[in-house]
């Protein structure tokens, strides 16, 4: 047998006796002649080594912890409905609109902010409201309700 063939059994012997459980591992050596010595080696050290028979003590199993986040819901506010407001019609409707859009303004300045931007270009509309305090993501929405609720400008 040449020695690559013997090292390649070898390999083979040492992974298929490792790959079922490990109980034991095939030794072997080559010497400079070519004659090689084949032996087995216990899985764990001689008596004389550990304690002449002492019991093993288990292995420590990890610990898993598992956090679930905290589910944090929002608060809804429900806008109650206007009820003897200075305000009808389309005006009323317009602003119980926006307060269900979440957008929040002084009732007076959002019927006057919606006089003033229906008609007008995007870009003066959107100054407008913004400089008014509304945010920006709100500002197409703020036309939009006005359009629906007033039929236009």
């Amino acid at each position: 047998m040449s020695r690559n063939t013997l090292i390649v059994v070898a390999v083979s012997a040492v992974t298929a006796t490792v790959a079922a459980g490990g109980a034991a591992a095939t030794v072997v050596m080559l010497d400079p002649e070519g004659s090689h010595h084949t032996g087995a080696a216990a899985r764990a050290a001689s008596p004389e080594a550990s304690g002449a028979g002492a019991p093993a003590e288990p292995e420590p199993t990890p610990t898993v912890t598992v956090t679930r986040p905290k589910v944090v819901r929002k608060t809804v506010v429900v806008p109650q409905p206007r009820s003897g407001g200075s305000f009808g019609g389309a005006d009323e409707r317009f602003l119980d609109a926006i307060a269900g859009d979440g957008i929040k303004a002084p009732a007076d300045w959002a019927i006057e902010a919606g006089n003033a931007t229906c008609g007008a270009g995007y870009d003066y509309a959107y100054r407008y409201l913004t400089d008014g305090g509304l945010y920006g993501y709100h500002v197409q929405t703020f036309l939009d309700d006005w359009t629906l609720t007033h039929g236009g400008c």
